[in-house]
Order: C-alpha cells, then structure tokens, then sequence
C-alpha cells in the first residue's frame, strides 16, 4: 500500500474528467451497435414479418451487445464511485477498456455478417475478456491505492473478487461458444448473466468475512 501527503493528493488530477470521456465512449458504441440493423431495415423488400424471420440473428446480437456494453458502463461507471483522484495505472486500464468498448460494435457487425465459427466466437468474446480484464485490474488498483477515494468509499477485496468472477465466466462463455461454434456458438454469451449472482455471492461473502 503506497504512502502519499497530502501534497499529493490536492495536486493528483481528478477522475471526473475521465469519467466524462468513458461515458461518452460508451454511449457512443451503444448507438453505433444499431447501424447494421438500419442499414437491414431501410434496403428490405419485403414484409416485416419476413424481414424480423430472415434477420432474427442480426437482431439477437444487437440485444446481446447492447445489453452487454450497457453492463460494461455500469460497471466502469460504479467503480469510479471509489475514485476521486487518478493515478496513471488506472487511465492506462480505462484505456484499455475504452479500446474494448470501440471494438464492440466491429465485433457485433463481424457475428452479424460471417457465420458462426471458432475466429467469429473467439473475437467477440476476446473482446468482452479485454474490457472485462481491465476493469479487474482497475478494480486491484484502487483496492490496492485506498489514498485514491479521498473520502470516499474505499475499494474492497470484495470489489475485486467479483471482477474475477465476472471474469472467469466471460472466459468460459467464450471458451464454450469457440469450441462448440457449430451448435453453441454464441448462446453461450447467456452463461454471463450467471456472473450477476456469482458477484453477489462474492459480495456477500465478503462483507460477512469481518464478522467471523
């Protein structure tokens, strides 16, 4: 755990503004993920009953990503209620996850044009392991810095250990969803929704681990 003065905690640049530009990043990618589906929608000949049957994949993954690019900003966004001032680890991990957020409309447009196979699965979900990563490292950081929140909440182990949860079951989904790209492919995505009880659990362990 570092020792920093006061000095240098009223000189450390403010995490406002980087929570300002992450923001804006991924509200940016969430409405990039509906291009494809417009471009779908505005060139179709034919009834719309016919167009939701001929493109219900093209639909699925705009659901898929949207859902996942929102959970992705919350957990960025949440994890900055820790943080009052930076330090340069964690703008290098915020980064890293920007990079990950930009790429997941390509991604999403990649599962939407070729075919399922282990390259398609294994990109999408590399992508959604990136961000994921880095936020478990950012996680360690502030957890490791509690100087950083300046008053407020500081991070907890347990903060950590639920970013490794959600961590492990992204690496399995996209493992699954590889390996068995003819018959699972990405419907193994929906294992990520198991991560929200895998976190709760961790959560809760964690805040009953004092009293014992």
């Amino acid at each position: 755990m570092s020792r920093v003065t006061q000095a240098d905690t009223e000189t450390a640049p403010t995490a406002e503004r980087l929570v300002f530009f992450t923001d804006a990043i991924a509200a940016i990618a969430l409405t990039l993920l509906i291009l494809p589906l417009l471009e779908t929608v505005t060139g179709a000949d034919t009834t719309f009953k016919q167009l939701i049957r001929d493109h219900i994949g093209a639909f699925g993954s705009f659901v898929l990503s949207f859902a996942v690019t929102f959970r992705l900003w919350w957990s960025h966004h949440r994890t900055f209620e820790h943080v009052e001032t930076l330090r340069p680890a964690m703008v290098r991990a915020s980064v890293v996850w920007a990079f990950a957020i930009v790429m997941l409309p390509i991604s999403t447009a990649v599962i939407i044009s070729f075919p399922a196979s282990a390259g398609t699965v294994g990109l999408y979900g590399g992508t959604l392991v990136l961000a994921n990563g880095a936020m478990t490292v950012l996680a360690q950081i502030i957890y490791r810095h509690p100087e950083v929140s300046a008053g407020r909440p500081a991070g907890t182990r347990a903060d950590v250990q639920a970013h490794v949860a959600v961590l492990l079951v992204q690496l399995l989904s996209t493992l699954v969803g590889a390996v068995f790209h003819e018959r699972v492919n990405y419907w193994a995505f929906l294992l990520m929704f198991l991560s929200g009880p895998a976190v709760h659990l961790v959560k809760g362990r964690g805040q009953k681990a004092p009293e014992a």
